[in-house]
């Protein structure tokens, strides 16, 4: 009995974490791989699985920074940098922050505006329209989504709707199992060498393959999910959050990988017949799933791709007011009790307030965060109804949502590496030496991935062999981890972490047993 209790609570784990999962293959997941695999086959398959490892390593660091210090990524940002530059009483690299996650995300909510109109138009026969049928399609399904949406998060119902459309989106990802095993144009061998990292050349008519690896990596380890990858281990337990993230990157991983191999089955199959790559489309994907399935497999993609939609228009404006949240609206001498409980700062100054002062000053502050909250939904869905509604290049606005978001991830995880190695936060169960070098490895790369894209659109013309791209990305990389060690402390928090030996312990912190690394004098 015991057993199957523990077996319940260790799924029902699971299940919780797979909210990431979610979060993380939305539409524009489905096209970028999808796209990734019809313009260059396998050949990036070593993007998505790095990426996976990437997002892993990241999140498990910051349900650690959470368990650990009780304080969110946004949290120990605005205590560790509450005495520099300020902005409205907020430090400027908060502002910074969360500017960029609203950019970010306002980038994400017209990709996911852009595939659900694409979700609609591979419904059979929608795509056919012309005229003004096709106008009326268009604008009224951006509407349709609009309402649905908003009229969700108003009345906050996204959870219980967050499940059921997580259960139709499986159908969608075994309809793409089904097509892959009746395609039968893979190898083992042929998946096995697509692990080893290359950058093909540029195929006429498709992408960059330097931006769609980006766009991998950034659809894979998306970077608002390390805020909300740390809310979400608020009383958990370490060991329980490191599995459920694997789980959550595991089946991320399996999804995507998936999507690009039925891409990739197109590639294979127009190679073998001798037609050239034309433009991708979802439309080419439709095709081909009808090929292996018939009108029935349309329609199942269809409405998946429709629920990843609804799913992530949901889950990108929770996810941006939840990091504002964080940062601009911190309980009442959070920065203080927890700086005394998990920072030790030399001076706390204590506040004796009035109780129907604090009370009403409650109430303002709820008034307050309903009020952002709703603003921000209201704006950010209004401007991809409106943007998406005029006929846009959808396929373009997901590449540059996809790219300009593996851009910002740099930022988020230099941030992340920097308030894991602060004493003040981690106390006790400092980060350990391994855990170190592969967190700087995983930011020093997505560095390198950014530079990579922003040295081929800036200096094309100049460097214009691959190569050469290559080893200037690689500089920037190493050069801006380089500064960040020497301009933060960063690099005396590194040094100490790996120059000392650690044994494991086990201590209890808010009632959850954690597993630290202590030092040893030598």
């Amino acid at each position: 009995m015991m057993y199957e209790v523990r077996v319940m609570r260790e799924v029902g784990a699971l299940l919780y974490w797979s909210m990431l999962a979610a979060c993380t293959v939305g539409p524009g997941t489905v096209v970028t791989c999808a796209r990734a695999g019809a313009e260059y086959g396998l050949h990036l398959t070593w993007a998505l699985f790095v990426a996976s490892i990437l997002a892993y390593i990241m999140l498990e660091a910051s349900a650690r920074l959470t368990i650990v210090s009780g304080l969110s990524l946004g949290q120990c940002l605005q205590i560790k940098y509450q005495n520099g530059r300020k902005i409205c009483g907020t430090a400027l690299i908060c502002w910074v922050v969360v500017t960029s996650i609203y950019l970010g995300n306002q980038l994400y909510e017209l990709n996911t505006f852009a595939g659900g109109l694409d979700a609609v138009l591979a419904i059979p026969g929608a795509s056919e329209l012309t005229g003004q049928s096709a106008v009326i399609l268009r604008v009224g399904t951006c509407l349709a989504y609009a309402v649905v949406v908003l009229g969700l998060l108003w009345f906050d119902k996204t959870e219980t709707l967050g499940i059921f459309l997580g259960l139709t989106m499986m159908g969608m990802v075994g309809l793409f199992l089904v097509v892959v095993v009746q395609m039968n144009l893979l190898t083992p061998g042929g998946i096995a060498m697509a692990l080893i990292p290359n950058i093909p050349l540029k195929v006429a008519n498709g992408a960059e393959p330097t931006d769609l690896i980006l766009s991998l990596v950034g659809t894979t380890a998306v970077g608002f999910n390390l805020f909300l990858g740390g809310a979400m281990a608020k009383g958990r337990k370490l060991s329980s959050a490191q599995r459920g993230i694997a789980f959550s990157c595991c089946a991320a991983f399996l999804v995507s990988e998936l999507i690009l191999m039925v891409g990739a089955g197109h590639y294979i199959q127009s190679k073998n017949t001798d037609q050239p790559l034309t433009r991708f489309t979802i439309q080419q994907l439709t095709a081909f799933v009808k090929e292996f399935t018939g009108p029935a497999g349309v329609l199942v993609f269809a409405i998946g791709f429709i629920a990843a939609a609804l799913s992530s228009q949901l889950a990108t404006p929770l996810g941006a007011t939840a990091t504002a949240e964080s940062i601009f609206f911190m309980p009442d001498g959070l920065g203080e009790r927890e700086v005394a409980d998990h920072v030790k700062l030399e001076t706390v100054e204590k506040q004796v307030t009035d109780l129907e002062s604090k009370e009403q000053r409650e109430k303002q502050k709820k008034r307050n965060i309903k009020i952002m909250k709703q603003t921000s939904n209201f704006f950010m869905v209004a401007i991809a109804t409106v943007v998406i509604s005029t006929n846009v290049d959808r396929i373009l606005v997901i590449l540059v949502a996809q790219v300009f978001n593996g851009c910002l991830l740099p930022i988020f995880s230099v941030c992340l590496l920097i308030c894991i190695n602060d004493e003040k936060f981690m106390g006790s169960s400092p980060q350990k030496g391994w855990s170190n070098i592969l967190l700087v490895i995983s930011v020093t790369f997505t560095i390198f991935l950014a530079g990579n894209v922003l040295v081929q659109k800036l200096f094309s013309w100049v460097l214009v062999e691959v190569w050469s791209r290559l080893v200037v990305a690689a500089g920037l990389a190493v050069g801006g981890i380089l500064a960040v060690c020497m301009t933060t402390g960063l690099g005396r928090s590194l040094a100490r972490s790996w120059g000392c030996k650690g044994n494991e312990k086990k201590v209890t912190q808010r009632g959850a047993q954690l597993s630290v690394c202590t030092d040893q004098e030598h």
